[in-house]
């Protein structure tokens, strides 16, 4: 099977926007009330393509060097012109600055609600994802005890500079033929060339490619299911890091 990896165009956020459902089938049904609706699709797209549409405006206004920019991929079967994976990447040149709260996170995650959206699972979604990202790429204050048990992780004000891999899916008809490998490549290249760290949140099913692509888990988080009214969890196996061969990345 050939496939082609190219930019992610806003006219094709639906299609991508269903093959994430497909791909991420388990988690999709904790966050949203059953199989996706075509408005519910639209409302997702519509989404998707004013973020692509504001990262491409913040690259045109930027007067100075950039301190981040994002990029979305496409794998297109050269066959069938059907889009088969999607990779999301933020890269970060400078450390970030936060200037919201875990709590405003997760209330901006779920502003406006999207149909069907579970607004609990989604909330206690992003603070897993808030929390372990503050753990792993704190860029440590010198007054502050990192190991306190009792420290509220709102107080961590900068992450690491870094390429980050938002998301990365693969339809479960094509998994396991090098395509997942294929759309990660470009962001190890990246974080490579800038000397940075690649970061990510990866769930049990991408584990293996991660590994073997030189990441390391640096931390296992879980979302607990038992206060939404199920049993079980999501698991995010790990936060992971991968160093850039490049000198400078820290």
């Amino acid at each position: 099977m050939k496939v082609t990896i190219s930019p992610a165009e806003p006219a094709e956020s639906r299609a991508i926007i269903e093959l994430n459902e497909h791909a991420f089938q388990s988690t999709y049904d904790v966050l949203f009330d059953g199989r996706l609706k075509p408005e519910t699709l639209d409302a997702l797209a519509e989404s998707r393509v004013k973020q692509l549409l504001k990262a491409s405006e913040e690259v045109k206004a930027q007067t100075g060097p950039l301190s981040k920019r994002f990029f979305a991929f496409k794998a297109v079967d050269d066959e069938t012109g059907e889009i088969v994976g999607e990779a999301r990447w933020m890269i970060y040149y400078e450390d970030e600055t936060l200037t919201k709260t875990i709590e405003e996170e997760q209330t901006e995650r779920v502003t406006p609600p999207t149909p069907q959206m579970n607004v609990e699972a989604n909330r206690a979604f992003q603070k897993v994802l808030s929390t372990v990202k503050r753990l792993v790429l704190e860029v440590p204050d010198a007054q502050q005890q990192k190991d306190s048990k009792e420290r509220d992780l709102n107080e961590v004000k900068k992450l690491r500079k870094r390429v980050y891999l938002h998301v990365l899916a693969v339809h479960p008809n094509h998994q396991k033929k090098g395509i997942g490998r294929k759309l990660l490549q470009w962001g190890l290249d990246e974080a490579d060339r800038l000397g940075l760290i690649a970061y990510l949140e990866a769930s049990n099913e991408g584990r293996p490619l991660y590994e073997q692509s030189g990441f390391e888990a640096v931390k296992k988080v879980s979302m607990d299911l038992t206060p939404l009214g199920s049993t079980g969890e999501i698991p995010l196996t790990a936060a992971k890091l991968r160093r850039g061969q490049a000198t400078g990345g820290g």
